[in-house]
């Protein structure tokens, strides 16, 4: 019997920051697990599966990586820390992104202690033909692109006949180019059309408050080439736990 390919199986913990809660003591652990360390043998099978895409955290501690190395040469200067969620129950390592930092002067230490949240985002630069890395192990400061907002389902209060849009979103880069009186937007270094979709997929999910795995069908256009649109569908799925 084969494995899955590792690629999948990163995708599994890293494109949705999955977690574990014990139902026995509410320890909380990033990456799945089927035991509690403080309980024991007593927390099999009472391990609850959670994940921290929809939630804000704090940047407890931080550093500025001035020369990447290998396939993260694009990214330049970064911001790479330490952010825990529910008030420090659970702390992840991540990358800051969205930040022009190449010949800047900045102090770290100012940016420890503000509320980010989560982003879907690549890992690392690669080749035209091969597998796109993704990963939401990256973060931005709350509040930049949008107002943070919870992500709360709400049950339909009856069966409806009719269909109808129930919650809508759209999302573009925050950088800007202006040509004459045309202003244009510009992706990160990391960004791309499904990093795109997912986050505009992720903000559509919000505003529906409806649990994702009623959503039967996805969509995605683009101007990419016909043998890339239905991966970058497919994985836009996969990351939002969109329905069967």
């Amino acid at each position: 019997m084969s494995s899955e390919p590792i690629e999948r199986r990163v995708s599994y913990i890293g494109d949705r920051l999955r977690g574990s809660k014990c139902g026995i003591c509410g320890k909380e652990y990033f990456r799945p697990r089927d035991y509690c360390g403080a309980c024991g043998r007593r927390s099999f099978g009472k391990m609850q599966d959670t994940d921290f895409f929809y939630k804000k955290g704090e940047l407890e501690v931080s550093t500025l990586v001035k020369e990447p190395t290998n396939k993260f040469t694009r990214l330049e200067s970064y911001v790479y820390g330490i952010i825990s969620f529910d008030n420090g129950r659970v702390r992840v390592p991540g990358r800051l992104t969205d930040q022009l930092l190449r010949d800047k002067e900045i102090d770290v230490t100012e940016l420890e202690g503000k509320e980010v949240v989560p982003r879907f985002r690549r890992r690392y630069a690669v080749e035209q033909s091969d597998v796109i890395p993704t990963i939401a192990l990256t973060f931005t400061f709350a509040d930049e692109y949008y107002p943070f907002q919870e992500h709360q389902i709400v049950k339909p209060r009856k069966e409806y006949e009719r269909p109808g849009v129930v919650g809508y979103a759209a999302y573009t880069s925050k950088f800007r180019i202006k040509d004459g009186a045309i202003e244009r937007s510009v992706p990160f270094v990391d960004e791309d059309a499904i990093t795109a979709a997912v986050e505009a997929g992720k903000l559509a999910i919000i505003h529906s408050a409806i649990d994702p795995v009623m959503m039967a069908k996805v969509y995605v256009g683009s101007e990419s080439n016909p043998y890339a649109v239905k991966p970058i569908a497919s994985k836009v799925a996969q990351v939002l736990k969109l329905g069967e």
